[in-house]
């Protein structure tokens, strides 16, 4: 068994080669250009998977303005434009710079309490001018529904005071008002969010959808780095910089010098998810990351001890980072190819951070590619 100063030696000279190679700086460079560059597009305000104009008949209508106002300022994957007349907002979708138009009428409460007098489509009150229907426009109906609801409901509840409780007649409507805000019967308290693992309750933020991917382009970037340096190592084999050591003592080292860039690269990702608030508790960040960074290493010495020849390692480098990114939960989760993707230690990594199982998944599977290396490491030594 090497000594711990052996192994930080070996880690140190390990690491003053790698810095020494360019390509494994850009890499190292990738993950903080990655969230800045997210970072500034998720600043910008114009970020969104749909455009709605919004525009009043009446600019000067106040619940107009504070409906249009709460849905400007409202966190949503929706972007929201202002427009000073109805026919902006309309041009706008015809140009196709936004995909719907909302339009508030005049006099908005007085078609308020018209619609809850009588609720049929002749009284609607907003007026919707879409491109085309699909699933966004059925959500952005929702985020609708649920900022006009309060007032309907208010309204509803008046309706029903005025008739049937004659003592509270003489209440205004804002006295009314106060009333009905005084239930605080809010829609929230019903329900509480938790992981499938943990008993504490999961936050309930919404995480801007440009960011939300990040973790898993940051694990591929990971796998990226694994890579590179699985083909450092074979570039220096040809070029025998290992005839020194003995033939029993490969393949450990060979875990080792993988095993420096991956760490690497391990800890600036940490360090990002952190810095960018993406992470979950530290200790499942610590483990899951270690873990992740075991089977990666594990991962790309196979590749490395299948493909044998660095021109043909280096052609499959780019399908394997695709399929990853297709197959692991980045941007969507596929269900139905579950054997291709037991196979990738990126869905196992993002699957663990929520889920307790795949930590127990991610040490067999250690076990198994470990095995796997060794006995393709024995074959080709042979």
């Amino acid at each position: 068994m090497e000594s711990l100063s052996t192994l930080f030696r070996r880690y140190y000279i390990f690491n003053k080669r790698l810095f020494k190679k360019p390509s494994f700086l850009i890499i190292l460079l990738l993950v903080p250009m990655l969230i800045f560059s997210l970072n500034i597009v998720s600043a910008n305000e114009d970020s969104g998977i749909m455009t709605i104009a919004l525009a009043k008949e009446d600019n000067e209508d106040p619940l107009a303005t504070e409906i249009v106002d709460s849905l400007r300022k409202s966190r949503s994957l929706i972007r929201f434009i202002p427009c000073e007349t109805i026919n902006e907002a309309s041009t706008l979708v015809e140009k196709g710079k936004a995909d719907a138009a909302w339009i508030f009428p005049e006099k908005m409460q007085e078609k308020i309490d018209k619609f809850t007098d009588l609720i049929h489509g002749r009284n609607a009150f907003v007026k919707l001018i879409e491109k085309e229907s699909n699933v966004f426009m059925l959500l952005a109906h929702e985020k609708l529904t649920s900022v006009l609801y309060p007032y309907c409901s208010f309204s509803l509840y008046k309706d029903f005071v005025r008739d049937n409780i004659i003592a509270l007649d003489i209440l205004s409507d804002a006295e009314l008002q106060e009333y009905y805000h005084a239930i605080e019967a809010e829609g929230a308290d019903i329900f509480q969010f938790s992981y499938l693992d943990s008993n504490e309750s999961a936050e309930n933020r919404l995480t801007d959808y440009l960011l939300t991917p990040l973790r898993g382009l940051m694990s591929a970037l990971i796998m990226l780095g694994g890579f590179a340096v699985a083909m450092f190592y074979m570039q220096d084999e040809a070029n025998k910089k290992f005839d020194w050591i003995k033939s029993g003592k490969r393949f450990p080292f060979a875990i080792g010098y993988h095993m420096t860039a991956v760490l690497n690269m391990g800890i600036i990702v940490l360090i990002a998810l952190f810095v960018t608030n993406m992470n979950v508790s530290l200790a499942r960040e610590l483990i899951s990351m270690a873990l992740y960074i075991i089977i990666t290493v594990g991962f790309c010495m196979a590749v490395r001890l299948i493909c044998r020849d660095i021109r043909i390692f280096g052609a499959v480098i780019p399908a394997l980072l695709i399929g990853m990114i297709a197959l692991s939960p980045v941007f969507f989760d596929i269900k139905n190819l579950p054997f291709l993707q037991y196979l990738l230690p990126t869905y196992y990594y993002l699957n663990s951070i929520y889920n307790i199982n795949f930590l127990y998944s991610m040490i067999l599977y250690a076990v198994l590619i470990y095995g796997f290396d060794y006995l393709m490491y024995r074959i080709k030594t042979r």
